[in-house]
């Protein structure tokens, strides 16, 4: 019902306090995971920095001993170093090397000499010749402090920077020869990038999981949040309800017994009277007037009280379009003496559904006398009210349709709206009750004006 659908709102306006913490709530969490994601990212790379670091020293000392035993099979098989043997043993080293550089396509060059400095053996890489003039110097600058690794900057290319990695080459259990790789920096900084990306995008997808569990719990605690507001709103307008239909049943019961006692005095007085003479005539006109006032006031005083009180629901399967018939067949004598025609739309189909058939034929009741007072307006022509009963898929639906002039668009904006009427008289609580029945039995009323003229409305109701 909108009246209280618009108490609810308010009452939930009210509360602000819930949604403004879940919100800082939510930014704190978003802040921990972002501190967590950057925190987790920085910590990697350190990490893969030494990985690479790790797998270039291992990768240095397993081709070290693969040199050393090359060697020692060399000399076990030629003998002893001398100026007969000394090409054949460069031949099969240099040749092994350049096998091992193949395998390995991020070194460049490779290069064993003995302890005094001088280069016993040496492979290099295609289009790398001109690295050979950086020997010496890289000899000479690791000669004292033997260093794990050197940066060089290339001499054919200034702007490749290649790493010098030195192992020692152990012969009989002593250090008697050492090995320089020449590596090719952008191809492990290519490697570094591949296994970053890797890592940052299992990273990424972690967090998002992670972000994407937190929102749905995040609107999940909100959905409840609402849910608690909402039930304590409609708790609050029970309550409220509950008290005010309190009030309004003392009140009416006060009102309308004074009211049915004035009624029958004037009534008594009006058959004194007996209405002879223009005296008589003009005192029982006003007497007509009062009694009626009197009557809206009852009825007023008597929707009120069906408006404020808790609705208790009896159901029970009963059909729609019998119950239909039973408003047409209570209204057609009322709508006779008033010169409309009550008309069934339609076939008597059995439409089964449950619900309380006294409270809906209360609400279908409300719509046929809105139609009955609109029609009044209609100075000329035929007055017609056509009922109609039916079902679509799973809902059924009454329709009661009019032709009289309509609902005006300054109408349309107060419908259903407590206290407000269109209609000299009205008391502005048949539509509210009407809808508030309807939606008691998780229904819907909707209206229109029809093309042909008048207005029609229909109850929806879920079978």
């Amino acid at each position: 019902m909108k009246e209280r659908k618009e108490t609810q709102s308010s009452l939930l306006k009210s509360r602000p306090i819930f949604k403004r913490h879940l919100y800082i709530s939510s930014a704190l969490f978003a802040a921990i995971i972002l501190i967590i994601t950057f925190t987790l990212f920085r910590l990697s790379t350190s990490s893969l920095r030494d990985r690479v670091d790790a797998e270039l020293t291992a990768m240095a000392e397993s081709l070290a001993l693969l040199i050393r035993e090359q060697i020692q099979n060399v000399n076990a098989r030629l003998g002893e170093p001398g100026a007969q043997n000394a090409f054949q043993r460069t031949t099969e080293v240099e040749s092994f090397l350049e096998s091992l550089m193949a395998q390995q396509e991020e070194i460049l060059y490779v290069l064993v000499q003995d302890l005094k400095g001088e280069i016993l053996f040496k492979a290099i890489r295609r289009g790398m010749e001109l690295e050979q003039n950086q020997f010496s110097r890289i000899l000479i600058s690791t000669r004292n402090s033997r260093p794990p690794r050197v940066e060089v900057t290339s001499l054919g290319n200034p702007n490749l920077v290649y790493l010098d990695l030195i192992e020692p080459i152990l012969l009989d259990g002593q250090p008697e020869l050492i090995v320089h790789f020449g590596v090719d920096s952008r191809m492990l900084e290519n490697r570094f990038s591949g296994l970053r990306a890797s890592l940052l995008r299992r990273i990424l997808i972690g967090s998002a999981v992670v972000v994407a569990m937190l929102t749905l719990a995040l609107l999940y605690v909100h959905w409840l949040l609402k849910r608690a507001q909402l039930v304590e709103a409609e708790a609050h307008m029970a309550d409220r309800l509950a008290y005010v239909g309190t009030l309004a049943g003392g009140l009416a019961h006060e009102i309308r017994n004074p009211l049915s006692a004035i009624n029958l005095n004037l009534q008594m007085i009006e058959e004194e009277l007996g209405g002879e003479g223009a005296e008589g005539a003009e005192l029982a006109a006003l007497l007509k007037g009062t009694k009626q006032e009197i009557k809206r006031l009852d009825r007023l005083a008597a929707n009120f009280l069906v408006y404020a009180k808790p609705l208790e629901l009896e159901r029970k399967t009963f059909d729609v379009g019998q119950l239909v018939d039973e408003i047409i067949l209570l209204m057609q004598r009322e709508c006779e003496n008033s010169g409309i025609r009550l008309e069934r739309e339609g076939n008597s189909d059995a439409v089964k559904v449950e619900g309380d058939p006294d409270l809906l034929k209360q609400a279908i009741l409300n719509l046929v006398v809105n139609a009955q007072d609109a029609l009044m307006s209609n100075p000329k022509g035929p007055r017609i009210i056509q009922l109609a009963a039916g079902k679509e898929g799973d809902r059924a639906f009454v329709r009661v349709r009019d032709n009289g002039p309509g609902i005006s668009a300054e109408d349309s904006r107060g419908l259903f709206k407590l206290f407000y009427s269109g209609k000299r008289g009205g008391t502005g609580l048949g539509l509210p009750i009407a809808q508030r029945i309807v939606e008691s039995h998780g229904g819907r009323i909707a209206w229109r004006n029809h093309p042909e003229g008048g207005a029609e409305f229909a109850i929806w109701y879920n079978r």
